[in-house]
């Protein structure tokens, strides 16, 4: 994602190679660009979505379990983008915050099934 700074092209090149292993990872990713230009265009307007998303990716990436304070910044990246979503990525988002619910305690590789 572009927006991001210098700060997170590791960490978003570290999610995005999670990502492409399995299909639950590759479905998100299809998701994700789906909607990119609407998400650019946030993190461009909108500078407290552009820190919560580096925050998420920041907590994603770093191959832990996902613990409270990860769901909490990812819970909150997807409050920012549903407040100023289109309807079909607020679709989306709905789906995304289903899964998120079931992950809590499980690292990234197990919620992806790798």
């Amino acid at each position: 994602m572009n927006g991001l700074g210098m700060i997170e092209p590791t960490a978003t090149t570290k999610l995005h190679e999670k990502l492409k292993t399995s299909r639950v990872g590759q479905r998100w990713e299809r998701m994700i660009r789906r909607h990119a230009l609407e998400v650019e265009t946030m993190l461009a307007v909108h500078p407290g979505v552009r820190e919560d998303v580096k925050d998420a990716l920041t907590r994603l990436s770093n191959d832990e379990p996902v613990d409270s304070d990860t769901t909490r910044a990812v819970e909150r990246v997807l409050d920012d983008l549903q407040r100023h979503a289109s309807v079909p990525l607020q679709r989306d988002i709905t789906r995304m915050r289903d899964e998120l619910i079931l992950a809590r305690g499980q690292t990234l590789e197990e919620i992806l099934g790798t």
